[in-house]
């Protein structure tokens, strides 16, 4: 693959310590100066801390629904869970579950859209030729891009592999709304690949899945991956690792 981007992933797979980027830090802000009360106009609309406060739990609240149910829907499946389970997991009431998501097919819905519609728009935007990027290079972000979400959710990919094996409305969704771009777009990129003499000359279709079952399967099963090889699969190092490996098999 003769692109900078495999250099730096086979650089960093010696020196990880390079990759990782700036610790995220949250600052609160400081609380507003004391000053002298007025009482306020008709025409005065303040948005108070009171008013934020229940706006934000709610949010919150309903944030802690959606990653409960990515567990639970992951480790259970869709018939192994229940709302209430998800209730208890988020630590809130099956009350307010139903409130946000009306049902469980609701819920596991709003769950996928969450978990895949950024990562969508990103891949999206690496994936379109206006990018200026060869394809191999734009192959090769997309590798990256799918190992570090199947690290990050591997529940994803467990979800997928249960229900790419049922007939259901919920499959279909997902493939219409999701899996069916995904694949033309990753497809076609692997079709540029080999006619610029970068990417393995093979079915294009056979090494989509692949690439999607090397660079998902061993976060899926990671309890597994971890006990056989004595290895952590979500290590930064063993990150970078798996994705050279793809990178030597894929590309030429």
């Amino acid at each position: 693959m003769n692109i900078d981007h495999h250099a730096k992933i086979a650089h960093q797979v010696e020196d990880p310590s390079g990759y990782l980027g700036d610790e995220v830090r949250q600052v609160s802000a400081d609380a507003s100066p004391k000053r002298k009360v007025r009482k306020a106009k008709t025409s005065d609309h303040p948005v108070t801390a009171k008013k934020r406060a229940p706006q934000k739990r709610a949010i919150e609240a309903r944030k802690r629904i959606l990653k409960a149910a990515l567990d639970c829907f992951g480790a259970y499946g869709f018939e192994g869970t229940s709302t209430r389970t998800v209730a208890q997991r988020a630590g809130v009431t099956h009350t307010l579950v139903l409130y946000y998501f009306n049902s469980k097919d609701d819920l596991w819905l709003a769950m996928m859209e969450d978990a895949l519609g950024t990562y969508s728009a990103v891949l999206a935007e690496n994936l379109d030729d206006r990018s200026g990027k060869s394809a191999a290079e734009r192959l090769g972000v997309f590798i990256e891009q799918f190992v570090r979400l199947s690290a990050d959710m591997p529940q994803i990919h467990r979800i997928m592999t249960m229900e790419g094996n049922q007939d259901t409305d919920r499959l279909e969704w997902v493939i219409n709304r999701y899996l069916r771009d995904h694949f033309s777009r990753v497809k076609d990129l692997i079709k540029k690949g080999q006619e610029e003499g970068s990417v393995r000359d093979c079915d294009a279709s056979r090494l989509y899945y692949f690439i999607i079952g090397a660079g998902g399967t061993p976060f899926t099963l990671s309890t597994e991956y971890g006990a056989i090889t004595g290895r952590d699969v979500f290590s930064e190092p063993e990150i970078l690792r798996n994705i050279a490996f793809l990178y030597e098999l894929v590309f030429i």
